[in-house]
């Protein structure tokens, strides 16, 4: 089973760190799907104090939150983005209890949802959706890669991603987190090329149809 979740997260990285932008829209449901079931996972290991997918019940609310907010995603692009945003900030927030050695499920759910919220909101007020976009894909992206070669070489444990160990792994070694760095760079390099192609919809709060930037005629 690791291996099978490892290389599903080491394809969805690579796809969001180098193509973030352009399949954003495409990626939409998906982004909010897998936000939404590491939050409800995450919820009832804090609430039951089990271990991370260790029981039916955490799978289907996860199940549930992620199909939930896949749908919302989906109908309201704007989400999706600040979702992405937010998603970064929880994994910030529950990689560094992790890596201070803070074992309390419920703490770490709190913090890595405080975090979740102050980057949504940071994302909201910046008002730079592309940028937005660009920026937090290739993070999730790169962190994604990393944490699937990590659990298809049987390095991280499966029960280890709702403590955030993914994140906490890359910072106790320089050379995965050298490897996170580069990958997020070149990701973000990769992504700004793709703007002249790519135009996001004026209305933020409207469903995800991408607006193909115009070419101008030869003179």
């Amino acid at each position: 089973m690791d291996i099978l979740i490892g290389i599903f997260l080491g394809l969805f990285g690579i796809m969001v760190c180098f193509s973030g932008l352009r399949v954003f829209f495409a990626a939409l449901p998906l982004i909010g799907f897998v936000s939404g079931f590491f939050v409800g996972a995450a919820g009832v290991r804090a609430v039951f104090g089990e271990s991370f997918l260790s029981s039916l019940t955490s799978v289907i609310v996860g199940l549930v939150v992620g199909v939930a907010l896949a749908i919302i995603a989906y109908l309201l692009w704007y989400v999706g983005a600040l979702l992405s945003a937010g998603s970064t900030g929880a994994l910030i927030g529950s990689g560094i209890m992790s890596g201070v050695g803070v074992s309390s499920g419920w703490l770490i759910f709190i913090v890595a949802a405080a975090v979740a919220v102050l980057f949504f909101m940071l994302a909201f007020w910046l008002a730079l959706p592309v940028y937005v976009v660009i920026v937090n894909t290739a993070f999730i992206g790169g962190a994604a890669i990393i944490a699937g070669i990590l659990l298809i070489f049987n390095q991280l444990d499966r029960a280890d991603l709702g403590y955030g160990v993914a994140w906490a792994t890359i910072e106790e070694s320089w050379a995965w987190l050298a490897a996170w760095i580069v990958l997020t760079v070149f990701g973000i390099l990769a992504q700004v090329q793709m703007i002249a192609s790519v135009t996001l919809p004026e209305d933020r709060w409207s469903s995800a149809h991408p607006v193909q930037a115009s070419t101008p005629p030869a003179s």
